[in-house]
């Protein structure tokens, strides 16, 4: 009977190490970096060429662990984008500037749809695209 006993004992200590290693490995897992951006898109509406506009995009880390922006990039070279901080840390926030210049946009007139990228250490979204929309119009309009 006082072998059974501890055999239960044994049992019973197993279960509880494998339970919080499993525990312990899902909390590990989820302590990561996530992204979100405040606002997803940026209507810079009409631009009338010469002109530069310069937006502000909240890059925010909703998760558990330090985010890193590894890059930035565009679709285009009339739209840039620039952080000054690239690491931020979990419940933190940083601001990014996104600038659309319309004499880098070239001799188009119209509507523009454009991106800005910023690739980033979250698991889950590796890279989030920041959609930039305007309207160039020629010199001289409103």
């Amino acid at each position: 009977m006082g072998q059974m006993r501890r055999v239960a004992v044994l049992l019973v200590a197993a279960g509880l190490v494998v339970a919080g290693g499993a525990a312990w490995a899902v909390w590990n897992y989820a302590a990561r970096p996530a992204i979100a951006l405040d606002p997803t898109a940026l209507d810079f509406g009409p631009l009338s060429a010469p002109m530069v506009k310069t937006r502000t995009v909240v890059v925010r880390n909703s998760g558990r662990a330090p985010l890193r922006i590894e890059a930035i990039s565009s679709s285009c070279g009339c739209t840039t984008g620039k952080m000054d901080a690239t690491g931020i840390s979990p419940g933190g926030a940083a601001q990014m500037r996104v600038t659309f210049d319309t004499i880098a946009h070239g001799p188009q007139t119209g509507p523009a749809r454009h991106a800005v990228y910023l690739r980033t250490n979250d698991p889950r979204n590796p890279e989030v695209e920041i959609e930039v929309r305007a309207i160039v119009l020629k010199g001289g309009s409103p």
